[in-house]
């Protein structure tokens, strides 16, 4: 078995989900698709492929989820500086709802 570290782990497996959820959540607020996905840094493909899938609806649906990614999206959206941590806290809380361990103590 290959040694990964959460982070790795994460950016298989939860991290396109959480982008697409954001870019959704910017796409609800008015922002464009092509501005939305071009703010979080993936493509449009990679938002349409991922959109519909039930991961993004999972983080959306869980309330506390939904409220992390409505306030990272918010501060994207305004231009108000996002600390790399507050993406590390919104990932390792995601890690529960996917059955992985958190790698942050919360």
């Amino acid at each position: 078995m290959k040694w990964k570290t959460n982070c790795e782990e994460a950016y298989e497996k939860i991290v396109p989900y959480l982008r697409t959820a954001i870019v959704k959540k910017l796409a609800e607020e008015g922002l464009s698709i092509r501005s939305a996905t071009s703010l979080v840094g993936v493509s449009i493909t990679s938002y349409e492929k991922h959109v519909n899938d039930e991961r993004v609806e999972k983080i959306l649906k869980d309330e506390e989820l939904n409220d992390m990614v409505t306030s990272l999206s918010s501060r994207l959206r305004t231009g108000d500086r996002v600390e790399s941590v507050t993406f590390c806290l919104l990932c390792s809380k995601s890690r529960k709802i996917f059955g992985l361990e958190p790698c942050l103590d919360l």
